[in-house]
């Protein structure tokens, strides 16, 4: 049986922190549920629908052959990406950089997942 949500998010303010989260250097921010399905996003987005259903499978592959997968990093062809999971959600971000520093990125992640954390977190 599907479960009600808990608690109702406000998706306008979510899209408010992504935006001003998505910083110079940052190609986009993606925030999709486990399943794949984009939410809401920022910055450079015109295939975000496909990045955010790979990532989530990606995300679920790890997760059913480790015990908890909290964070992934990826180095990818055309720049490097950062995702991990908040409640029910995934939050990625990515650069189109190569200069752009691993520990940045994680670091941009971080804090954009401690002011995400609350009102995404009570919703399950």
């Amino acid at each position: 049986a599907m479960e009600n949500p808990k608690a109702f998010v406000n998706w306008q303010a979510v899209q408010k922190i992504l935006e001003n989260e998505t910083t110079a250097g940052i190609g986009a921010t993606l925030l999709f549920n486990a399943e794949g399905a984009l939410l809401t996003s920022a910055g450079d987005v015109n295939s975000e629908h496909i990045i955010s259903a790979l990532i989530a499978n990606i995300w679920k592959s790890y997760k059913d052959s480790l015990s908890e997968t909290k964070f992934m990093l990826l180095d990818c062809e055309e720049g490097k990406l950062g995702v991990c999971g908040i409640g029910r959600f995934r939050l990625c971000m990515y650069t189109n950089s190569f200069k752009f520093p691993f520990g940045l990125l994680k670091a941009k992640i971080d804090r954009l997942v401690a002011k995400l954390d609350k009102p995404l977190s009570s919703v399950f």
